[in-house]
């Protein structure tokens, strides 16, 4: 039996090693993604560090692109970031090392809760589970405003579990403050993370404590403070926003058939997410996951003794139905990263089935959840391994920093000591990774940021649109007429460069 522990813990391990090397990638290769979302968060984060000017807000909802108008996430992924960008002067690898250091701390957050549910096996399980997972794997590999995210997930987790053991203030607080303060990083988490958090306070513990509630008020207000102030700076923006997208259906007859429509695109991201919260395997649907999840979860919690343990794992199994039900007002796709905190749910209700199962002496579940870990768990080492070699070598083409870099390279040297004018065209319009990157790398290593007018000696950066590869030439036909042509050259990484001279 002690050799049999020694090898499951060798298993875990490993899994741990595994998932914690494909997080690494990009820190170890410095050749990472830096697109319209990064460039977007560093020019915020430049504003803020550089030309001293602090905000209450984040970037706005869905980029935009939401249905939302005026509705913001909060400021401190900025803020967060802005602490990597003071100890490297801007470089944005260092936001890098911040992902990483969230993937590590979900990690070792997870096994904490774990633990502290169902001892140190247990909190190994949940651990090994996060680390294969995709969704978190991700988390640790670019600078993204969703990816602070999970932290404060297991630390609202952490809090509403102990505040079932006694209904302390300071778990009531605790537990409040982080399901808001997920605004931060995903408005669509925190709503259903704080509604389900009143739902499990009052349905599932019974608290009727007023006390308690102003703590609970007191936790949301700190947490919301910096939305609180820019409502009330900006004549309540959000609330408008929101009333205008509830009253205004972007004159779209909303008919029964829509509704079906909606639910059903809706219900196949839910499922979709159950299946993608686990270590790619191909044997176990999404809809087989979800079912056995919840059929095995309430047939233990029937049975559970532990009463503070039967309440907290209510409270998790309710969470998706409390999301489902909030999210499914949306017009508008529900996005993965949306559901980060379910698939914490899943991965902590699938160890819980383990664990009670072997307690309770009930065989099929045990063989269920063991064949799915013993079979998902070694079909993803390989393919962690294949991925990281591909993805430490990729150069990543317009995508990542290094043809980014390599492109302005190019131009510089072309140009040698002598000013020029550049123009660039991308597929998303707005071209922040590139005045972001101008600013930092061009300026620290030129000595200079390039203007934008189409005279002397002027440049054109073309990053194609591969769905649509023709538009540059219309941006061409359209918008740069001026100047004759000197050369034009199409860089390995795809980007195409041209030479203008305007006298």
């Amino acid at each position: 039996m002690k050799a049999f522990n020694i090898l499951i813990y060798i298993f875990l391990g490993t899994a741990l090693v595994f998932g914690i090397m494909l997080r690494s990638v990009d820190l170890l290769s410095g050749n990472y993604l830096f697109g319209f979302d990064q460039g977007r968060d560093y020019l915020a984060v430049k504003k803020i560090v550089v030309d001293h000017k602090p905000t209450l807000i984040g970037s706005e909802i869905g980029a935009g692109a939401a249905g939302f108008r005026g509705i913001f996430q909060g400021p401190f992924h900025y803020y967060f970031l802005s602490i990597p960008f003071l100890l490297s002067g801007g470089n944005p690898y260092g936001g890098i090392i911040l992902m990483f250091l969230y993937g590590i701390l979900t990690i070792i957050l997870g096994y904490l809760l774990g633990k502290e549910l169902f001892g140190k096996l247990g909190g190994l399980l949940v651990a090994a589970l996060i680390s294969l997972s995709p969704p978190f794997i991700s988390q640790s590999r670019f600078v993204w405003n969703s990816h602070g995210a999970p932290v404060f997930i297991l630390l609202a987790f952490y809090c509403a579990y102990k505040l079932s053991l006694a209904k302390n203030n300071k778990y009531i607080f605790g537990a409040s403050f982080f399901s808001a303060f997920i605004y931060n990083f995903q408005f669509a988490i925190a709503v259903p993370m704080s509604i389900g958090l009143l739902v499990y306070l009052a349905l599932i513990l019974k608290i009727r404590s007023f006390k308690k509630y102003l703590v609970v008020f007191s936790g949301f207000v700190l947490a919301l403070l910096p939305m609180v102030l820019f409502e009330i700076k900006h004549n309540f923006m959000a609330i408008r926003g929101f009333l205008d997208y509830s009253s205004n259906p972007d004159k779209t007859e909303i008919t029964l058939m829509f509704i079906k429509l909606l639910l059903r695109d809706h219900l196949g991201s839910f499922i979709f997410n159950v299946f993608d919260s686990f270590p790619k395997q191909n044997f176990a649907s999404g809809e087989f996951i979800a079912i056995f999840l919840l059929a095995c979860t309430l047939f233990f919690i029937v049975k559970e003794k532990d009463k503070d343990k039967k309440s907290f794992i209510i409270y998790l199994l309710s969470l998706p139905f409390v999301t489902f039900l909030i999210l499914g007002f949306l017009r508008n796709a529900v996005y993965s990263y949306y559901l980060l905190h379910l698939s914490l749910v899943y991965v902590v209700l699938l160890v819980y089935i383990l664990i009670s199962s072997i307690q309770a002496k009930k065989v099929l579940p045990q063989i269920i959840v063991l064949i799915f870990i013993s079979i998902s768990f070694p079909q993803a080492f390989p393919n962690i391994i294949k991925t990281f070699v591909y993805d430490y070598k990729d150069y990543g083409g317009t995508a990542k920093i290094a043809g980014k870099k390599n492109a302005m390279d190019y131009i510089y040297k072309d140009a040698g000591k002598k000013e020029f004018n550049l123009l660039i065209f991308s597929p998303p319009v707005y071209i922040y990774p590139y005045d972001y990157l101008l600013w930092w790398y061009g300026s620290k290593k030129y000595g200079f940021v390039p203007g934008n007018k189409k005279e002397g000696t002027f440049y054109l950066l073309m990053e194609p649109d591969s769905s649509k590869p023709w538009s540059h030439k219309g941006w061409l036909e359209t918008v740069i007429k001026e100047g004759e042509v000197v050369w034009e050259k199409k860089l390995p990484s795809g980007f195409i460069i041209q030479k203008r001279i305007n006298e």
